[in-house]
């Protein structure tokens, strides 16, 4: 057996007396050549286990269990010494974190930091480790490898990235890859180049890999065996078409639930809750969606053009066409889906709508007028009719601000309200409606969840009373679970309010969830557009074509 966790117990002495149980009781083994799958929800204890492997949690505050062993080829690696484990990582044990551009160091290239390890556990001089590391990036399948040798990683893109990562962490063929949400908030498309050049490198290179995720989809493309954690136990295990043909926790059956299904539309979706508190999950009706002509058009894009400047050499500049030449309608009361990878121009088209970036060409019409002009005769109050929901949450609230302050500001700018008390009822309200408690009021963002922290952006939002909300990547990072409360939310929201959204992801499964009309872009342009039923059905444009063959297909025994 090449690794075997065993009764693997770990606290966090956070000031009080009692440390805080991140992990209690976990054991797994994980045989050579193998995939092994460590699935849960953030929180679950995951993360906590797989750098526990490597001794990358800080001594200072950690507290392991007596009976707690981490077996590497039948040497416990607990009672190993800093210079013994430093000796094993990279070399026998390896490595790719989540975030790549927060784990790569941003002022050296690319090159410079794949040729570091080499030097250091290898040996080699410079000119040979710029030769395996010329090689190592041919290997994962970086376009030109020779100029991105010499870029640096803001240069690069998030696949690109992560590909740099994957060629650092096997650059020393190592026995054992962990890979800790590898794919997480990428494309499709780049999620499904990942997970195969994962597959052939564990093929060729004969070294295990413990993939950790939350979406059992990507699990079933990946992992021959599965370990479902929750709250820092391991509530299954087994093989996975054990799991997934036969799940035997309700925990698990959540799980395999809650992804929104390609085949068809639910009024709302699962969530953990319903299984684990025994609801009736039963004759949940389909929702219809579609557009009707006799649809009340409420925003309307006429040949949007927007542009970047681009730096070329020390002297020339060239203008990089973001959005080419986009037309759409938004009717009231429905969705507008945008799809693409990343670079094809979506946030800049949904920036380009809210108004957060001036267009360079073409019409943006509210109810028949112009957006330019009415907003600079009203700026604030066509402002608030049009909202943006951001992709990531923790950088999108005012970690200075508590929730009150940040529910209760744009009352205060948009004069509604009155009254201060008036304005602090609005707010808990708005609470209650996204689902959050009284005494969240008065807290700060930090102290939430990254799906709580989503519900207090779209609480934000609906402050003001907006018509058209654009939702941008807004549950692209979230659990699977997490995601399914965001998505029943804003859907609920819809029915209440009658309000228009233009729904943007690279997750083609909850756009066909929440649209009924679908845009597909491609470098700035709409490549293919039509009802999200006719679109998803038959795709006429090879692109379109390519983006749902990458989708993660569901267990089929």
């Amino acid at each position: 057996m090449l690794l075997s966790v065993r009764n693997l117990q770990i606290g966090f002495q956070t000031g009080k007396e009692t440390p805080f149980e991140a992990v209690r009781n976990v054991s797994f083994d994980l045989p050579e050549c193998t995939t092994v799958a460590l699935v849960g929800e953030s929180g679950s204890g995951k993360s906590v286990t797989a750098l526990s492997i490597l001794g990358l949690l800080p001594n200072r505050i950690t507290r392991m269990g007596a009976d707690s062993r981490i077996l590497w080829r039948g040497k416990n690696l607990l009672d190993q010494g800093e210079a013994e484990l430093r000796a094993l990582r990279g070399r026998e044990i390896a490595m790719i974190f989540q975030e790549p551009m927060s784990s790569l160091n941003p002022v050296f290239t690319v090159g410079e930091q794949l040729m570091e390890g080499l030097r250091l556990r290898l040996g080699m001089s410079r000119k040979q480790a710029r030769t395996r590391a010329l090689e190592l990036l041919s290997e994962v399948g970086i376009p030109e490898p020779g100029r991105r040798l010499d870029a640096y990683p803001h240069q690069l893109s998030g696949g690109q990235q992560q590909r740099v990562m994957i060629a650092m962490a096997i650059s020393c063929q190592p026995s054992l890859l962990i890979a800790d949400e590898p794919t997480t908030a990428l494309d499709v498309t780049v999620q499904r180049q990942i997970l195969e050049l994962i597959r052939s490198l564990q093929q060729r290179l004969r070294m295990s890999v413990l993939f950790i995720t939350h979406d059992l989809a990507l699990v079933n493309e990946i992992a021959s065996e599965v370990v479902v954690m929750k709250d820092g136990q391991v509530r299954e295990a087994g093989s996975r078409e054990a799991v997934f043909s036969s799940p035997e926790d309700a925990y698990t059956k959540a799980l395999l639930a809650c992804r929104p299904p390609l085949g068809e539309r639910p009024m709302r979706l699962r969530v953990i809750d319903d299984f684990l508190n025994g609801h009736s999950l039963q004759d949940i009706p389909l929702r219809y969606r579609g557009s009707d002509p006799a649809d009340e058009i409420v925003l309307e894009v006429k040949n949007l053009e927007k542009g970047f400047p681009v730096r070329e050499g020390l002297w020339r500049k060239r203008l990089f066409r973001a959005v080419r030449d986009v037309s759409f309608q938004v009717p009231r009361g429905k969705t507008v889906g945008v799809v693409g990878e990343s670079g094809s121009g979506k946030t800049t088209l949904g920036l380009t709508v809210a108004g957060l970036l001036q267009p360079d060409g073409g019409e943006i019409l509210f109810r028949g007028e112009n957006l330019q002009v009415a907003r600079a005769r009203d700026p604030v109050g066509f402002r608030r009719r049009i909202q943006i929901v951001f992709q990531n949450p923790y950088a999108s609230l005012n970690p200075r601000f508590t929730v009150g302050h940040i529910l209760t500001e744009p009352l205060l700018l948009n004069d509604i309200g009155g009254t201060a008390a008036a304005r602090e009822k609005i707010a808990l309200e708005l609470l209650s409606r996204v689902g959050l408690p009284r005494d969240a009021f008065m807290r700060y963002p930090h102290e939430f969840s990254g799906g709580q922290r989503q519900r207090i952006a779209i609480a934000r939002c609906l402050s003001v009373k907006p018509e058209v909300l654009i939702c941008d990547e807004s549950v692209s990072a979230l659990d699977v679970s997490v995601q399914a409360q965001v998505l029943n939310l804003l859907q609920d929201l819809q029915d209440e309010y009658h309000m228009s959204y233009v729904f943007i992801s690279h997750d083609l499964s909850v756009v066909r969830y929440m649209s009924d009309q679908v845009l597909v872009m491609h470098d700035g342009a709409v490549v293919e557009s039509g009802d999200a039923d006719e679109l998803f059905a038959q795709p006429r444009q090879p692109y379109t074509q390519e983006l749902l063959s990458a989708v993660p297909k569901p267990w089929n025994p």
